[in-house]
């Protein structure tokens, strides 16, 4: 296949990431710092200029293997440099010329060579990968891991939670309630994830919004959550979209049916659970067609607890509130690429 990298892209990737340009030229990120790209001279447009330590580097770009007339251009470029250094202009600090391109022959490097010139090769596929790796672990909520307890409601945690508030033990709630240990610890660690729990020396306790969420329901004789802790916890979603895996994985089904449905409307379960599983990268763990299903369940029954998604015969249709949740996921999160980008 062809590659269609524009050369400007290799260079904002450069000019943006020093680790990534460090590796190339063989340096040392902390002694390495960007002076200038594109800097106008004489000869043209200088593609970047370093400072290493205590010696500039002249770094000529290309996106195609190495040809002849490279030297040409770097040479002018270095004399345009020299040139301002006699004119006070530029420190006075030794040049160093080096051509990028992605690939050089034996015969290339002995020219180069000659030329008092370091030629360096590189792939732009790595060049783009990399930047992308660590673009995303400074973007937190991309490495997040989807994850499901078993847990197919909501409103299975208010009893566990009233018996929490009440200073049960996760062995008495496991008594009273008559569930196994792992039932109860998985509810407990749904509560973490949406901030109604927390724990503390291998004990939890209610948090002030679990406290909040409890009282909105003591009134009720059912497992199904209130107006008011549907509320309570959709807000907090919405708010906090990237507070847990478990928060920013609603937020991703609501996203998938929210994709879909420019193509098609209401959107199907089917279309959902094949996209959603896709979205949040559980395609190695969620193997089996019923652990997709299962986990798409699931996160689709929350998503209908808090009032995002309304289900009528197997399809899904985006309520107001969920217009709402994905407008502010959208936000939310490009405030967080541009921090990110900012570091």
């Amino acid at each position: 296949m062809i590659s269609t990298v524009p050369e400007k892209t290799i260079e904002d990737i450069l000019g943006a990431d020093k680790a990534i340009l460090s590796e190339i030229l063989g340096y040392t990120p902390s002694g390495l710092s960007l002076i200038a790209r594109q800097k106008s001279l004489n000869s043209g447009k200088l593609d970047l200029l370093c400072m290493y330590d205590d010696s500039l580097v002249l770094v000529e770009l290309k996106v195609v293997p190495f040809y002849p007339q490279i030297i040409e251009q770097i040479n002018g470029y270095y004399r345009d440099l020299q040139e301002l250094q006699k004119q006070n202009k530029l420190i006075n600090a030794p040049v160093h010329k080096v051509i990028l391109v992605t690939s050089y022959s034996p015969a290339d490097l002995k020219q180069c060579d000659q030329e008092s010139i370091r030629i360096c090769s590189y792939k732009p596929e790595i060049v783009l990968t990399k930047y992308f790796e660590n673009f995303k672990q400074l973007s937190y909520f991309l490495t997040l891991q989807s994850g499901d307890y078993g847990v197919v409601r909501l409103g299975l945690l208010c009893a566990t939670l009233k018996l929490l508030g009440d200073g049960k033990t996760q062995s008495q709630i496991c008594v009273v309630e008559g569930k196994s240990i792992k039932t109860i610890r998985n509810r407990l660690s749904i509560a973490m994830h949406l901030g109604l729990a927390s724990k503390y020396r291998g004990e939890y306790f209610l948090t002030e919004m679990g406290e909040s969420f409890v009282k909105a329901g003591e009134l009720k004789t059912t497992d199904r959550l209130t107006d008011e802790q549907s509320n309570i916890l959709s807000n907090f979603v919405k708010e906090s979209p990237f507070y847990s895996q478990i928060t920013y994985t609603i937020l991703s089904l609501l996203e998938t049916v929210f994709i879909l449905a420019k193509s098609s409307y209401p959107v199907d379960r089917n279309d959902v659970e094949q996209f959603f599983v896709k979205s949040v990268g559980k395609e190695q763990t969620w193997r089996t067609p019923k652990a997709r299903s299962t986990a798409t369940y699931i996160f689709a029954n929350y998503a209908c607890d808090l009032q995002f998604l309304a289900t009528i015969g197997g399809k899904f249709y985006i309520t107001p509130k969920g217009i709402q949740a994905i407008l502010l996921l959208q936000l939310n999160r490009s405030i967080k690429l541009i921090e990110s980008q900012n570091r």
